[in-house]
């Protein structure tokens, strides 16, 4: 954008009403705006969601006839909305929730045989559990219990990664022959 639009831009932000300003900057930067956090590996939903939100902020600002470059101003609000989502997304550990799905969380697929089965699996793996060597099933509980990376695991017990990863193979092929699992 030149200095000659950009001083055009300006102006029409400043003569208007601030709902037509909202509007006004939804038509020429919605789809600048969605593209952006699209690229950031944000799903339309999740992208269209974000730009309300920066128009949400944007309406919480009482002068938006006083912004100088608009299209900065909204590139910047939009970088601290992102910002913001990614934070939000880790502190409430997202990357763990699983959607709803009828057929696996509805109370009707807990019949007394599903919840016993799932009981008696619970106890046969805390059986391997108890068998296994004391460094082993404190390596294993700490990367598949308390979600440990297993580089954090070498660090705190002061041994290389690939010892992490033997100790979680040797568990991981127990609890599989507890279960039926040959290989």
């Amino acid at each position: 954008m030149d200095e000659g639009s950009n001083n055009k831009a300006r102006l029409t932000v400043c003569s208007a009403t601030p709902d037509d300003r909202l509007e006004g900057f939804a038509r020429e930067f919605g789809s600048v705006l969605k593209r952006y956090f699209e690229r950031r590996c944000a799903g339309p939903e999740i992208a269209q969601d974000l730009v309300q939100e920066v128009y949400v902020r944007l309406a919480a600002r009482a002068d938006t006839g006083e912004i100088e470059n608009p299209r900065g101003y909204l590139m910047q609000t939009a970088a601290s909305v992102f910002t913001d989502f990614l934070r939000k997304k880790h502190s409430h550990r997202q990357t763990f929730h699983v959607e709803f799905e009828e057929s696996t969380h509805s109370p009707e697929g807990f019949s007394p045989q599903r919840v016993l089965e799932g009981r008696e699996a619970v106890k046969r793996v805390i059986e391997v559990l108890e068998t296994l060597p004391p460094r082993t099933r404190q390596i294993y509980l700490l990367c598949r219990v308390d979600g440990m990376k297993r580089r954090e695991v070498a660090s705190r017990l002061r041994i290389s990664v690939s010892g992490v990863d033997k100790h979680l193979m040797a568990a991981a092929k127990r609890i599989g022959l507890a279960f039926g699992d040959t290989e």
